[in-house]
């Protein structure tokens, strides 16, 4: 099987040697003839193997052209390569944009599912540039875009995806449809990949339902494949879009929407516009309180919500949802109420049973389990850089180290790839280059016709799609010296690629502050300077102003948090970016404190809380309608015949863990530690008075 991958490769790239090296278009005869791999075939199976070429070929970016002679009749097409059709424009990059390109890599080095792709669209951008980068970004911040369910199963999903995307091939597959707690196997049409909330989704045409579905990625079990062996499956519809997917609310998942109204307190009405905002319509009031109108699908996910937020939100709209609510809130308390006495006792479950109840949950990834790069991609990369090397000498050494670090690829894979760079040839026995290992060094010979792989070629789709979502994500968010540097190169990189080519890039809604707070932030980090900060502590629901020196700027799941020393308690402590209502950076400018880093104590986004010696683990009862969505999140030891199951919680807060056990309803009883239990059932017998007093309040 790989030998007939090597012999495509060969043949693929000598197509687009053969093109490349005429100086008109071509008929299909002289292809078959001249191009190596195709001589012996008979003429239907050259034709077929050419057509499946082709389209191999344009979907890696690089389109022939292909002419119909008028003066013949009986003349085939004509195929050619124009130089348009293959070469990358000419980027002016400056230093800055330089630096903030290869920044951005570095950041997402091993952390980023696409930073293999990623790595060899820079590689084609900078070519015989040097890499600077600003080491002041990369020292205060630091990114983590694989989620807490990415997987090497789930990176091998995101390529087999993707290439179905790229070539519309229906696939096949066992899902896990968490909500009805079945598996099955599907057959679905993709038509797009989303990162929302640190996970990926697929979204497509589900023939099962007839409709169009949204996937989660870890919840695919085994192999995904291919329906057919056919060029195409399906044409995507011409009018679909991903957006009623991608921008909505957990608790807007589904159809029939309706209406509801949440009273704000103005402890949290600022927030819920500045985050939620897009999903509804919130109005603040003279005195900070506001109220949020949101259309809801299901009343359990926004009433999680709602009771997230403790005493500072309540339903007010549709009756029965406030009804919901307030039945919610008693269970809660009558279940909480004494101490409860020892958690119920159940039969421990094996690790193989946990993950079957939990759907494909696998242990976390090693980083280099990211999606690859094609190989196509890669040979043409390393062709253009031993060629490049030699510039006008017929020959060059290039030290492998340099093509190992720019390719991330080991000396094993430099030699194969090596072999076949030496079989590519333009027709007629006229070769590429010849390149070998010498100890340190890779000694490289440019052949005639070399030159025309000496200039880099078009990204394809999926290095386009990495750079664009890679500068999607970091946007404005690193503090570099020129803030838009990222921005200017986004601009001549989108120019280059041309706005027919470029590819639609979905993100969710990244978890950031408001842009005068960003500012703020990346000026205090750049500059280091003090920051006063205005800051909501959502777990005890809190707005205090606190003096801090910023340090690091961390990403995980969607949301930023910032890594600082805080004057006020005299200690390292971490702020979550969208919970600072306001920032001023002040004149005063502090030393950087060795003791702060992003490890050790417990960090929302760090290692896991579970390893962490400052965290502790509460004992939680899961009825069987909540049981496989915590398990999914929480590790599980005990299951109940009745579906049950008895979860460990790690947290540092107490308060975070009491809300967070009202939040499910009553659906979740905590056991351990039995001191909290009365707590949360005066929590939720605060938030029951706030519903005795009369709705008219947030009209």
């Amino acid at each position: 099987m790989a030998m007939r991958d090597d012999d495509k490769l060969v043949r693929q790239l000598s197509l687009v040697a053969f093109l490349m090296s005429q100086q008109r278009p071509v008929t299909a005869d002289e292809i078959h003839e001249s191009v190596e791999g195709y001589g012996g075939m008979s003429d239907q199976a050259f034709l077929r193997r050419f057509y499946a070429d082709r389209g191999e070929i344009e979907a890696m970016g690089l389109k022939l052209a292909v002419e119909r002679p008028t003066d013949d009749p009986f003349q085939g097409d004509l195929y050619a390569l124009p130089a348009e059709n293959y070469y990358l424009p000419q980027i002016d990059f400056d230093e800055r944009e330089l630096s903030a390109l290869h920044t951005c890599l570095y950041l997402l080095e091993g952390q980023f599912a696409y930073a293999e792709p990623l790595r060899l669209a820079l590689q084609h951008l900078t070519l015989g540039r040097p890499s600077p980068l600003d080491d002041h970004a990369a020292r205060t911040v630091s990114v983590n875009l694989l989620g807490g369910d990415y997987s090497p199963e789930v990176a091998a999903h995101l390529s087999k995806i993707e290439s179905a995307i790229s070539r519309r091939k229906t696939i096949r597959f066992t899902y896990y449809s968490i909500g009805r707690d079945e598996r099955s196997e599907r057959e679905v049409d993709p038509y797009s990949l989303l990162y929302l909330g640190g996970n990926w989704y697929m979204v497509g045409h589900s023939h099962e339902r007839g409709a169009t579905r949204i996937f989660r990625l870890s919840r695919i079990e085994g192999r995904i494949t291919f329906k057919t062996r056919a060029e195409h499956d399906f044409a995507p519809p011409s009018d679909f879009d991903v957006s009623p997917y991608r921008d909505r609310a957990p608790w807007q998942l589904d159809d029939d929407a309706q209406p509801a109204t949440i009273s704000l307190s103005p402890m949290v009405a600022w927030w819920v516009e500045q985050m939620f905002g897009t999903y509804g319509r919130c109005e603040v009031r003279a005195d900070g309180s506001g109220v949020y109108t949101t259309e809801f699908t299901s009343a359990r996910a926004l009433l999680t919500w709602v009771l997230s937020l403790g005493p500072e939100a309540e339903v007010v709209d549709p009756p029965e949802l406030r009804d919901a609510a307030r039945r919610s809130l008693e269970l809660v308390r009558s279940r909480h109420a004494g101490d409860g006495g020892p958690p119920p006792r159940g039969v421990r479950m094996t690790q193989e049973e946990r993950r079957a109840a939990a759907g494909p949950k696998v242990a976390p990834p090693s980083p280099d389990k990211v999606v690859p790069a094609e190989r196509f991609a890669r040979l043409l990369a390393l062709m253009t850089s031993l060629l490049n090397a030699c510039g006008d000498s017929p020959d060059a050494r290039v030290p492998v180290s340099e093509l190992r670090a720019a390719l991330n690829i080991d000396r094993k894979v430099l030699e194969e790839d090596l072999v076949l760079l030496n079989l590519i040839n333009f027709g007629g026995g006229c070769y590429a280059l010849y390149a070998q290992i010498e100890g340190d060094v890779v000694a490289v010979t440019k052949e005639t016709y070399g030159d025309r792989f000496a200039r880099p070629a078009r990204l394809s789709p999926l290095e386009a799609k990495a750079l664009l979502w890679a500068l999607e994500f970091i946007g404005d968010r690193l503090p570099i010296e020129t803030d838009d540097a990222l921005g200017s190169a986004r601009t001549k990189i989108e120019t280059a690629i041309g706005e027919e080519n470029l590819p639609e890039v979905e993100i969710g809604r990244a978890q950031v502050a408001n842009q005068a707070v960003s500012a703020a932030v990346n000026r205090a980090l750049r500059d280091e300077r003090v920051l006063e900060i205005e800051y909501w502590t959502e777990s005890r629901g809190t707005l205090t102003t606190r003096v801090i020196e910023p340090h690091l700027l961390v990403n995980s799941r969607d949301a930023w948090y910032l890594v600082a020393y805080c004057r006020r308690a005299e200690d390292q402590r971490t702020f979550r970016l969208d919970r600072v209502r306001s920032a001023t950076v002040t004149d005063e400018r502090f030393t950087r404190r060795p003791s702060i880093t992003a490890s050790g104590p417990y960090l929302p986004y760090g290692p896991g809380p579970d390893r962490s010696p400052t965290a502790q683990s509460a004992s939680v009862w899961c009825s069987a309608d909540l049981a496989r969505w915590m398990i999914e999140e929480h590790p599980s030891w005990e299951r109940h015949p009745d579906g049950s199951v008895l979860v460990e919680i790690p947290y540092s807060s107490e308060e975070w863990l009491v809300k967070e056990i009202i939040k499910h309803q009553g659906e979740a009883v905590l056991f351990e530690p039995v001191a909290l239990r009365r707590t949360i059932s005066e929590m939720a017998g605060r938030v029951l008075d706030g519903y005795a007093a009369s709705p008219a309040r947030a009209g």
